[in-house]
């Protein structure tokens, strides 16, 4: 399971940096025809996240985190959707901004659950936290 955690993590975090390069192109007014593919890897994206979740649950992760984490993706679909609909105008950059953050904090929850895995997965060579004995105890 763990080298399934690490893959996928990775497939993640080349679909944001991808995501991340279409986003700054659609921004600058460029690549706009290539809208569909950015919104269908989005979607691949949340889907990964969702399978990240229950992995790394099983793994070890808290509940709450990865309940977070299904729940932000629902988040992150919905709004990916709607976003073209929201605040029109001049004051659509907010909702782009937002898209953005929204897709980082995405990415930042797989990183929380693969460091809170059992599996140590963050830390590869880590050492188990070796507690000092009380003073007085050896």
């Amino acid at each position: 399971m763990k080298a399934t955690i690490l893959i996928l993590r990775s497939i993640l975090g080349i679909t944001f940096l991808t995501q991340l390069v279409f986003g700054i192109l659609f921004w600058t007014g460029h690549a706009l025809n290539w809208t569909s593919f950015h919104m269908i890897l989005g979607q691949a994206f949340v889907v990964g996240l969702w399978l990240m979740a229950l992995l790394c649950w099983r793994a070890g992760t808290p509940a709450g985190l990865a309940i977070v984490a299904i729940a932000w993706g629902f988040l992150v679909w919905w709004f990916g959707m709607a976003q073209r609909n929201l605040m029109l105008g001049d004051s659509h950059w907010v909702i782009r901004v937002v898209h953005l953050l929204i897709g980082m904090a995405a990415m930042g929850l797989t990183g929380a659950m693969t460091v809170r895995t059992k599996l140590g997965i963050a830390r590869p060579g880590a050492r188990p936290h070796l507690q000092t004995p009380a003073i007085g105890h050896r």
